[in-house]
């Protein structure tokens, strides 16, 4: 298997179907990014509340919920938009990562194999798999990096430093784990959207092939960079997003009104979110029809069928 040619068409695909990143790759990275925004935001009072910064009796939801509930008592009529915001969101968050996702799979499969598909079927594409891809989703964050950092932070707000440290093998420990793991994984999605398999056989499936396909390490490699290079750009996006907001009313509004210097801050949000969710967008069409042209050339090869029988 040639793993540069992989990649090169892999970008060829990506720069001819620009309308895929449009209908499935960049309202799940505008999503994602919001929740990132609002997760970060939450990390970053939920350090300014806890006892390493603040006195120890403050409670961060006491602290910031009167005002916010004060507020909305006071505007009665912003109460329903709120809560609707709110669970759009939610049902935004929880569906179209994982929809769009199984889509996208199912359409460059598709047009690998030289079939016709409409850039509109993905959406019924993506909901038959939805259920079985969200559930291997949920299963694989319990040992992501992110969960890890989650639960990492809540270690250290609430039993301190000294207790981190004490934990830290640990937690090393099941970093290194949750790594292997995710590695042997990596093709659990393809084998639950394109073989139907259930989510745990795909897990089985996935760890063998891996292990056939041991050759590839360079290739598995260099995509878990891809991968990681999306990351680091949604990691920059979330802290740079809050802080244009703030930096940007801030000092708007030591020279006009503060209201203004509000809105000039939220449209400086809105423009970088959009572009960060563009490019997040595009990496992730190419990240995906990279480990999708993979996973299809591997089950292609005659000895490694032979094993997986």
């Amino acid at each position: 298997m040639n793993s540069r040619r992989i990649i090169a068409e892999a970008w060829e695909f990506t720069k001819r179907n620009k309308r895929l990143m449009w209908w499935y790759a960049f309202f799940p990275s505008l999503v994602t990014t919001l929740v990132g925004v609002l997760y970060v935001s939450y990390q970053f009072l939920a350090f300014k509340y806890s006892g390493l910064f603040s006195e120890p009796h403050r409670n961060m939801i006491v602290e910031l919920g009167r005002p916010a509930l004060a507020f909305l008592n006071d505007h009665t009529q912003l109460w329903i938009p709120t809560i609707m915001v709110l669970f759009i969101l939610l049902i935004s968050y929880t569906l179209l990562p994982t929809v769009c996702q199984g889509a996208l799979i199912r359409i460059i499969a598709k047009s690998r194999r030289g079939e016709e598909v409409r850039v509109s079927s993905g959406l019924s594409l993506g909901l038959l798999v939805f259920l079985p891809l969200l559930e291997y989703h949920l299963l694989v964050k319990t040992f992501s990096l992110f969960s890890i950092l989650t639960e990492s932070s809540f270690v250290v707000r609430n039993l301190g430093l000294n207790a981190l440290t004490t934990l830290l093998p640990v937690i090393v420990l099941i970093f290194i784990v949750g790594l292997l793991l995710t590695l042997l994984f990596t093709y659990s999605e393809f084998f639950i959207v394109l073989e139907r398999q259930s989510v745990l056989n795909a897990m089985g499936q996935s760890a063998k092939l891996v292990l056939l396909s041991w050759q590839h390490t360079f290739l598995i490699l260099i995509l878990m960079a891809i991968i990681g290079l999306r990351i680091a750009i949604n990691i920059i996006a979330i802290l740079l997003i809050p802080a244009l907001l703030f930096l940007s009313a801030g000092y708007v509004a030591t020279i006009t009104f503060s209201s203004l210097g509000m809105v000039i801050g939220g449209v400086m949000m809105l423009i970088a979110l959009i572009i960060a969710s563009y490019f997040s967008g595009i990496l992730s069409v190419f990240a995906n029809a990279v480990w999708t042209f993979t996973f299809l050339e591997l089950r292609t090869q005659t000895d490694i069928a032979e094993e997986m029988a």
